[in-house]
């Protein structure tokens, strides 16, 4: 009997030294993290978004290869097996599929950005626009303000268009917005569109709703919310 359970825990020990948590071949880390990571040196920093969004802005050294595109695997098996690989996106969707494709690859030093650049950026660490880039895109802080002044609520849908839970929420929204149009309005921003919003907010995971009144922000909720939480806000800020 005592042998026996030597083996089973040494068995156990074994498979827990070839997986990592999750059974997971890659790690999430946090900015912190993820900056002393590439401060080590000799690491192929990935940004896995498109190149619309790298454009806009992204971590220094990064290589754009876009997760989405027909040519992202053939992309990646010409980076080097032997020196680690440091993804990110924009709020941590992408590079999460991006590094469990990547491990599969043989790849064993694969790390996964917790957050996004949304999170990098909110930490306060910094980024780079690529050249001629242009001039900022969408929505300032100043004409944000100006946008959530009504004399009704206004509820702001933070979002994009390949967050899965954004979709999954955006019909329970117009519902609620349809329902409650005598005294809410609805505000959906993309925030790749304004990604100069979006670090002055210091956004760092979407869905993302914030509730004004008058201006002065009275309820927020990331993720998904349920309809009655949603409404249960609305009217206990109506009265």
């Amino acid at each position: 009997m005592f042998p026996k359970k030597i083996a089973q825990c040494i068995v156990l020990l074994l498979f827990a030294s070839s997986c990592n948590i999750n059974g997971q071949k890659y790690q999430t880390l946090s900015v912190a993290d993820f900056d002393k990571k590439i401060h080590e040196g000799n690491v192929q920093l990935v940004d896995v978004r498109t190149p619309e969004e790298y454009a806009e802005k992204h971590l220094k050294d990064a290589v754009n290869i876009n997760f989405n595109g027909d040519d992202f695997v053939d992309m990646i098996t010409k980076l080097d097996k032997t020196k680690p690989v440091l993804v990110y996106c924009l709020s941590g969707g992408r590079s999460t599929k991006a590094a469990a494709l990547i491990s599969k690859k043989g790849y064993t030093q694969v790390f996964n950005l917790d957050g996004g650049i949304l999170a990098w950026s909110a930490a306060g660490q910094p980024v780079e626009a690529a050249a001629g880039s242009g001039a900022p895109k969408g929505l300032n802080m100043d004409s944000y303000l100006a946008l959530v002044k009504s004399d009704k609520l206004v509820l702001v849908d933070f979002n994009a268009v390949w967050c899965g839970p954004c979709k999954i929420l955006r019909p329970t929204l117009d519902k609620i917005a349809a329902k409650n149009k005598s005294k809410l309005i609805l505000t959906p921003i993309d925030v790749d569109q304004n990604p100069q919003l979006a670090d002055a907010m210091h956004i760092s995971g979407i869905p993302l709703m914030i509730m004004y009144k008058n201006g002065k922000e009275v309820w927020r909720t990331l993720g998904l919310a349920d309809e009655g939480t949603i409404e249960d806000a609305i009217a206990s800020n109506s009265k």
